[in-house]
């Protein structure tokens, strides 16, 4: 069997080829929209693509695998577990296939067998690897992952389902079980997301893991050996991340299917004429550029989303939906490889790139800022509001007194609920996240907000207050 794990790291999610050397087929499992890493890989293997698989319908991330099995005309194989909610919609155009708890998905010699694993999702499926009767390992999705399991809130969360988080928590419970009856406890378990992930809390970064090291290792573990199924509920459900709001579109697009791209076009460098046009369109522009250059210049009410690790998730938090996008970029930065990203949260209306000193002669604005001597003397005068858009964790953990928190990954539907006749003083851990969603306060109108440089490392540095208070060493 080859078995190939292929990782975006800012969404961290892993998609797998799995191939059979005697037939020479391959498998795909969980892929994202850029498909050419899997056709590069399955050629190198000397692989056809003639099959492609999803472990769940996904929700941090647009699935490719319909534009893959479309692209290569394999068989799209789905889950027909879960109910009517969960059903895929939109197949016509593919040779699509269900798959219900035990069957298999030939190869070869290679198979992979359907487990129904819900909790994470009614109709999750793990599957385990088999070479010659043996099964080799598991692909467990976002059922289990390193040191935690699948999140069971965002059925709620993402408005698929009412007050079902604790029968999505009870389902995971069962699924425990029925992982320990039906893995081999000793082999490689290889989830779908790591260190990062949105789907799960505290998730470890090992690629893999096994049933015997969780059992000994992982939090939710102490549960099961005393038969704590409310602990275990209580546990699961308690301390997990935000849940963006992008992950409902994603969801619904992923299981109803959507518009699918035209490959072979890429955004095209527009002329300064046609970004005069998009200017007076208000077609949104998103500045790939390094958060110094935005803050010296930019267009106004453009998007400063920067070209680094956090790219594709900045942009499902902050991205107008299905809007037409221009990309801003400094020389020597790659707005194709933005483009790419961008695909993989469903951003693919855009309209062209720029590079910034090509862009024909308009106002530019910088964005405002200070740092922590004047946030310090303006949060004692009282005089602005602080508006804290760090996690939710990070919030409990400690934020300055009086702040008003809004969610970097929830902004875009929580900015008419902040006040617009005063000043804004916006910040995060170090400033990054402030700045970004400082761009968005200002496209949105609330042209008052400020950056706060430095944020909350310069503020706990110098030892200022906290709500609740930092915990002090004790004396020796």
């Amino acid at each position: 069997m080859i078995l190939e794990r292929l990782y975006d790291s800012d969404l961290a999610q892993a998609s797998f080829l799995i191939g059979c050397p005697d037939t020479q087929r391959a498998l795909v499992v969980d892929p994202r929209r850029d498909l050419e890493p899997y056709l590069a890989l399955a050629r190198a293997q000397g692989l056809t693509i003639t099959d492609v698989a999803e472990t769940h319908i996904h929700a941090d991330f647009l699935s490719g695998a319909r534009e893959l099995a479309l692209a290569t005309g394999a068989t799209f194989w789905h889950s027909a577990q879960g109910g009517e909610t969960w059903r895929y919609q939109g197949l016509s155009e593919l040779r699509a296939r269900p798959l219900q708890d035990g069957q298999h998905i030939r190869l070869g010699c290679c198979a992979l067998e359907a487990v129904h694993t819900p909790g994470h999702t009614p109709e999750h499926l793990s599957y385990l690897l088999i070479e010659h009767d043996h099964v080799l390992g598991v692909l467990t999705g976002d059922f289990l992952f390193v040191s935690t399991l699948g999140r069971p809130d965002l059925i709620d969360a993402t408005g698929l389902g009412e007050n079902s988080s604790r029968q999505a928590a009870e389902a995971l419970y069962r699924s425990v079980h029925i992982a320990r009856e039906r893995f081999p406890h000793d082999v490689p378990l290889w989830p779908g997301h790591g260190a990062g992930s949105a789907c799960g809390k505290a998730i470890g970064a090992l690629p893999s893991t096994t049933l015997a090291i969780e059992w000994n290792t992982a939090p939710w573990a102490t549960y099961l050996k005393r038969d704590d199924k409310e602990g275990f509920i209580e546990h699961i459900l308690a301390g997990q991340p935000d849940s963006p709001t992008y992950f409902k579109r994603m969801k619904v697009e992923n299981r109803d299917g959507f518009g699918l791209r035209d490959r072979s076009a890429e955004p095209a460098r527009l002329h300064p004429h046609r970004i005069r046009q998009a200017i007076d369109q208000g077609v949104t522009f998103v500045d790939l550029r390094s958060r110094d250059d935005f803050q010296r210049a930019h267009l106004p009410q453009s998007l400063h989303l920067p070209l680094g690790a956090h790219l594709e998730s900045w942009a499902g938090w902050a991205l107008p939906w299905r809007q037409p996008l221009v990309l801003i970029a400094s020389p020597g930065e790659d707005p194709a490889q933005a483009a790419t990203r961008l695909l993989r949260v469903g951003h693919d209306a855009i309209v062209g790139w720029a590079r910034f000193d090509e862009l024909p002669d308009a106002h530019f604005t910088d964005q405002p800022y200070i740092e922590v001597d004047e946030a310090l003397e303006r949060w004692r005068q009282k005089d602005a509001l602080f508006v804290d858009v760090r996690s939710s964790l990070e919030w409990r953990q400690g934020h300055i007194p009086d702040a008003l928190h809004r969610p970097f990954t929830r902004l875009t539907t929580l900015c008419d609920t902040i006040p617009d006749d005063q000043d804004l003083i916006v910040y995060c851990g170090s400033g990054a996240r402030a700045a970004a969603a400082t761009s968005l306060l200002h496209a949105h109108g609330l042209t008052r907000a400020i950056v706060f440089e430095g944020s909350m490392q310069t503020w706990t540095e110098r030892a200022l207050p906290l709500e609740p208070p930092a915990q002090r060493p004790a004396a020796p």
